[in-house]
């Protein structure tokens, strides 16, 4: 568990928040082919897959019948197939298998094949030029685009789980350890950072951005997750009519930001799935909390009934009745 007192997890929190930090951290990566390969992973996904050009990447949700949050990804158009970020490539596995009948594709994980590297934070473009053969100035966000470290052939993905600029280096698997020592041999230069602390990028950075993770949105609908914006409407998509149907009778949860009293020193007696209380009366659960070290404070997501979701809202949590008050989920704009 972390602390406010932890001089190292605030170092990396401050690299990428200030200069530039970077992570090796793979998702799991899935390869889509064939034919039908847009088609079928335009039905699966409630965002526009197939309308994405070669290189150009979208974030979605994949929805069940019941037009509820099973995951969410990154979809990346590579022309010749579609890689699939995710966390949880077993499960995406079952449900290829699942939902794939009737389409024209393949599914092959590439989780250990290919290594992903993250540089995140207002210097990662400098950062990365130096390392790369060919400058990537113009490389725009949720695009991605082939190039060279050190003579090494990697995919270049502009993006990251931090709500800083950042770029993804995605290298053969035999190639990361020289990978990883070229990013670390060109930290000097740059005064840059490797993040060692898995709970500082996974959760205490993004959640300061309001990033949730699969396991937060998990059993809601995208508009409770605050994620309407990626719902396209005017396509077919699995549990869209029951998503539709759902929207028409009016959300009973929502996703929010929370913010535990200050007066505690740590988050340590509010651990993930701690039932939320108003006046004693279970309104909801915790779904993370963890120190925030831009914003010097206790923070979280957690899942409340929609009446208690205002901002400012009092409630507590756990069973020693911790004071926590509803926020933005987004603590840092």
């Amino acid at each position: 568990m972390l602390f406010k007192e932890d001089k190292v997890a605030r170092a990396e929190a401050m690299a990428v928040r200030n200069n530039v930090g970077w992570y090796r951290w793979q998702h799991d990566l899935v390869s889509i082919t064939g034919p039908d390969a847009g088609k079928y992973l335009d039905y699966i996904c409630v965002n526009d897959i197939a309308g994405a050009g070669v290189g150009v990447s979208k974030y979605t949700t994949i929805l069940n019948d019941e037009g509820k949050v099973v995951d969410d990804t990154i979809v990346t158009n590579l022309e010749t197939e579609y890689w699939v970020s995710t966390l949880y490539a077993p499960r995406f596995a079952k449900w290829f298998e699942k939902k794939s009948v009737g389409y024209d594709v393949q599914m092959k994980e590439l989780t250990y094949e290919i290594d992903m590297y993250a540089v995140q934070g207002p210097n990662s473009l400098s950062y990365m030029n130096a390392i790369l053969k060919n400058p990537i100035d113009e490389l725009k966000r949720f695009r991605m685009e082939d190039n060279e470290i050190d003579g090494i052939k990697v995919k270049i993905h502009r993006s990251g789980f931090t709500g800083e600029n950042g770029y993804e280096i995605y290298c053969p698997i035999e190639e990361t350890k020289k990978i990883e020592e070229v990013l670390r041999n060109n930290e000097k230069a740059f005064d840059a950072k490797e993040l060692r602390t898995l709970e500082v990028y996974v959760r205490s950075l993004p959640i300061e951005k309001g990033f949730a993770l699969r396991q937060d949105m998990y059993g809601l609908s995208p508009y409770e997750c605050g994620l309407g914006w990626s719902v396209k409407l005017d396509k077919e998509f699995n549990g869209k009519e029951a998503l539709l149907a759902y929207k028409e009778k009016g959300h009973e949860y929502k996703l929010v930001g929370i913010e535990l009293d200050p007066e505690r020193e740590s988050y340590e007696d509010i651990a993930q799935n701690e039932i939320v209380y108003h006046k004693g009366v279970p309104c909801g659960v915790v779904r993370q909390m963890i120190y925030g070290y831009t914003v010097d404070k206790n923070i979280g997501f957690a899942i409340v009934e929609k009446r208690f979701s205002e901002n400012g809202t009092e409630l507590t949590a756990g069973t020693n009745n911790a004071k926590i008050t509803v926020c933005d989920k987004v603590f840092i704009k």
